[in-house]
């Protein structure tokens, strides 16, 4: 082909259409259209961009013909080839000139006008046909380069415009996820995790989160909490109190002091309420968690002070079912606490054979060893009246005996082991899940300033664990409601006269979650290709086909293209370290 011909679709303009062509003036710049507004009282417009739409280029011909006959089949041969009604809409046809043969235009004519004949004695005509592209680069011949999985490949197109590549993958084994990066952008095929696979159903749904920040929702009505129960005697009284963050005992003043109700030997008292804002329905299968802050404060007296804060999980009938406690030990004497996850038949005191203990322990042990604190004997001063009896001579001789009551300082003795743990002094969350006849736990101590599990393993403190009811024994516990506890047992200093005052331990409850537990079916990831399959990632028609099918699995990409003359950097993903990977593409100009 030679610089004044053109072949389109193949058909060459001299040889078959008989055509000689003229001097072509390509475009340098495809048709552009500004976006602009006007703005009233704005000196200028505004200006939104340029969009580079279509190039047209103008083909001037020559059809020479020694008589009318030849004329005629001349033109009935050009309108047979320019004139396409078969194809469907929107197909574009390749041009190539002989002056630049190496490139090609894909288009479509937009004006093939009438001849006009050369003069009046020949018959010879001229015409100019116009082609317009609606991508307006040109097509370099394609190239095929080999590329590394293991490597960062560094490719220079030809060209000086975007391209889009095609990516050949045959892999050495069957491999569940592949893709690339390149340029900013990424192509993601598969998937290798479970938890990435799609499912209309959530295994979690949230019913509840309460941040635990008022009263409103929580009821201490005694019709109310009348039927829940707890490890040990237990009576409801005292008062709660509300924050910007939590829920408290309320305070009876500024020296540690707080509102428990009334005193009662031998037993645990304090304020208890039940959640009153949710779920609407029984929960066969749940999730709760909850965060608590239970602080005991050294010292003689305030190591031995006695508390315990719940969360206990109720049936639709208020019956506790479950908990989540950090309880000091009921022997006392300055003993630390332990944290109780178990369940329970409705209704039981987590007592005899009606119970599992999920966990029930002090923590690890770098926060607990038996006798950690130096033991103590305390002496409590308390007063007593006793009998004095004097002799007294009277004047007569004789001696009697005079008995006088007497109000005298005495001593208690009693023991202070000063033993601590990690449930001494806790913030942190504590949930427990039912999935059937599987129950799962866990506790995490969180830092009280940032409210995020501590990094320091100082002071972090995770345990979590799983249990399979194999016998069904608690299938049936369903979850209606929460309550939350928050008592104090009498120490030996409450009973003195007068009484000791100490430091009583602080308890807080916030952010409340309860969740449904769904039934999923577990998503297992599917090779999206086997040894030997051929994976043709095509950019250039957007879609992914395993050995010429279009492939059914996951993807992402936003299609990334390669830039025409300049150095593109390619990194592929997955288990394609040895696989066969070739990159097809077709470099463009502008």
């Amino acid at each position: 082909m030679n610089k004044y011909e053109f072949e389109y679709c193949g058909i060459n303009s001299r040889t078959d259409l008989h055509l000689v062509m003229g001097h072509v003036a390509l475009p340098i710049a495809p048709t552009i259209s500004e976006s602009t507004v006007s703005i009233p009282n704005k000196y200028g417009n505004e200006y939104y961009g340029t969009s580079w739409e279509s190039k047209v280029i103008s083909i001037p011909c020559t059809m020479p013909a020694v008589d009318y006959a030849t004329y005629v089949q001349t033109l009935q041969n050009l309108s047979n080839v320019l004139i396409n009604l078969d194809d469907d809409p929107g197909t574009e046809y390749p041009l190539t000139f002989g002056f630049n043969p190496d490139v090609t235009y894909y288009g479509h004519f937009t004006q093939i006008p009438t001849p006009d004949f050369m003069s009046e004695t020949v018959t010879d005509v001229q015409f100019s046909l116009e082609f317009t592209m609606s991508d307006p680069r040109g097509f370099l011949p394609k190239q095929t380069i080999a590329l590394d999985g293991s490597l960062d490949n560094k490719i220079t197109p030809a060209g000086n415009a975007p391209t889009e590549p095609i990516i050949s993958i045959i892999p050495k084994r069957a491999i569940y996820y592949c893709g690339y990066v390149l340029n900013g952008g990424q192509v993601a095929i598969g998937t290798d995790s479970a938890d990435e696979l799609a499912d209309p159903t959530p295994k979690y749904e949230t019913l509840v989160s309460d941040p635990m920040n008022t009263l409103a929702n929580w009821s201490t009505d005694s019709t109310v909490i009348s039927s829940i129960t707890d490890n040990g005697t237990i009576k409801a009284q005292g008062t709660l109190a509300s924050t910007d963050g939590a829920i408290v005992i309320k305070n009876k003043d500024n020296q540690g002091h707080r509102d428990w109700g009334t005193y009662i030997a031998n037993s645990w008292r304090g304020p208890m309420a039940r959640y009153t804002k949710g779920p609407t329905e029984t929960l066969e299968n749940w999730y709760t968690e909850g965060y608590f802050h239970h602080q005991k404060f050294t010292g003689t007296h305030n190591g031995r002070a006695m508390a315990r804060a719940a969360y206990l999980v109720l049936n639709s009938d208020g019956q506790t079912i479950a908990r989540m406690e950090i309880e000091d030990n009921y022997e006392g004497g300055g003993r630390s606490p332990i944290l109780y996850i178990q369940i329970t038949r409705p209704g039981g005191n987590f007592s005899g054979s009606n119970y599992h203990s999920l966990y029930d322990g002090h923590g690890a042990k770098q926060f607990y060893v038996a006798g950690n604190g130096k033991n103590q004997k305390v002496k409590l001063p308390y007063k007593k009246t006793v009998t004095v009896k004097t002799k007294k001579k009277g004047k007569n001789g004789k001696t009697t005996v005079v008995s006088q009551k007497k109000t005298i300082t005495a001593y208690k003795t009693v023991d202070n082991a000063n033993n601590r743990d990690v449930f001494s002094d806790f913030y942190g969350k504590v949930w427990l899940e039912k999935n059937g006849d599987d129950w799962s736990w866990g506790v995490t101590r969180y830092n009280l300033k940032t409210h995020l599990p501590y990094k320091d393993k100082k002071y972090a403190y995770s345990a979590s664990g799983k249990w399979h009811d194999s016998k069904g024994t608690y299938s049936g516990l369903k979850l209606g409601g929460m309550a939350i506890l928050g008592m104090e047992h009498p120490i030996s200093e409450d009973a003195m006269n007068p009484v000791i005052k100490y430091h009583e331990p602080y308890l807080s409850f916030s952010n409340l979650i309860i969740k449904k537990v769904n039934t999923v079916e577990e998503a297992k990831p599917q090779p999206i290709a086997d040894t030997n399959d051929e994976i043709i990632i095509n950019t250039e028609d957007q879609q992914v086909t395993v050995n010429g099918e279009v492939a059914g699995f996951q993807a992402s990409t936003d299609w990334p293209k390669l830039n025409g003359g300049r150095v593109n950097e390619m990194m592929f993903a997955g288990d394609i370290v040895d696989a066969d990977i070739q990159l097809q593409l077709t470099p463009k100009i502008k």
